[in-house]
């Protein structure tokens, strides 16, 4: 793997096991790529780039084997590093994501987010809002490393399986807890967003696109000549990227210019 010097930001999806990793990864990505379903703890990292082309099963010797297209799932984890999966979906052009296992995962070896973290410029960890911040999620997250803390963010998924006169009670607990160890905690509804601004302000990912948007901005430039990540089109031609400006979808990424994001609605917004 390269030098940050020499490669655009890596994102790590993080937390225990059925906490919306995937489901996370999907709405970015545009596309049901990460297999959500139990069986998915069962499978190595899954490193997304922008690219097409087979997927590549990179080994724990840095080593590269080229895998049949959509068979992710039939790789071995010993002895796999991660899974690198190369998708045209635009929101890659700013940065790589790692769908990590689960923390809770019987079958995930101690060491695999050991050998990955260190490589990863933001973290995103994902807790279920009906069982937020557990103590065993707290633990975990009080031995990563402290430079990858700084650039992070703690995500509520689930919040709309919290009664509405309960959100600001979990919020208010886990903010108080964990707000001091994340530059972001944000409730958010991933099941409910979807195509139009009034939902995504609702499900709370139009503040996570922009709290997202704050870490690319603070993360370590990819190269210190320019001021955003490049990476050369079909043709050979690099130009510098433009800030992350996609909205989730269920099929395809929206593009759109990061002035047209809406704040979201206080009417319609989770919290």
């Amino acid at each position: 793997m390269r030098s940050r010097k020499n490669r655009i930001p890596r994102v790590a999806l993080l937390g225990e096991f059925s906490a919306g990793k995937s489901t996370l990864a999907n709405l970015l990505l545009g596309r049901s790529q990460s297999p959500v379903r139990v069986t998915a703890t069962q499978m190595p990292p899954l490193w997304y780039c922008f690219g097409d082309g087979p997927p590549l099963r990179i080994t724990d010797d840095g080593a590269e084997e080229d895998l049949p297209e959509d068979d992710s799932r039939a790789v071995p984890v010993a002895g796999t590093k991660a899974v690198q999966v190369p998708l045209d979906a635009p929101i890659l052009q700013r940065f790589d994501l790692f769908d990590m296992p689960g923390s809770s995962d019987p079958n995930m070896a101690p060491d695999v987010w050991d050998r990955l973290l260190p490589e990863m410029d933001i973290a995103i960890w994902c807790t279920p809002a009906t069982q937020a911040w557990r103590q065993s999620e707290a633990a975990l997250w009080d031995g990563l490393p402290p430079a990858l803390q700084k650039r992070s963010m703690l995500l509520l998924t689930r919040i709309d399986k919290v009664s509405i006169a309960d959100r600001p009670r979990v919020l208010k607990r886990v903010r108080s807890e964990a707000e001091s160890q994340f530059r972001h905690v944000l409730p958010v509804a991933l099941l409910t967003a979807s195509n139009s601004d009034e939902a995504s302000d609702a499900s709370g990912m139009t503040r996570v696109l922009s709290a997202l948007d704050d870490l690319l901005d603070n993360a370590e430039p990819a190269a210190p000549e320019t001021p955003h990540p490049t990476r050369p089109d079909a043709s050979g031609t690099v130009t510098a990227l433009r800030p992350l400006s996609v909205k989730p979808r269920r099929v395809t990424a929206l593009t759109a210019g990061r002035g047209t994001r809406r704040s979201p609605s206080n009417s319609n917004a989770l919290i």
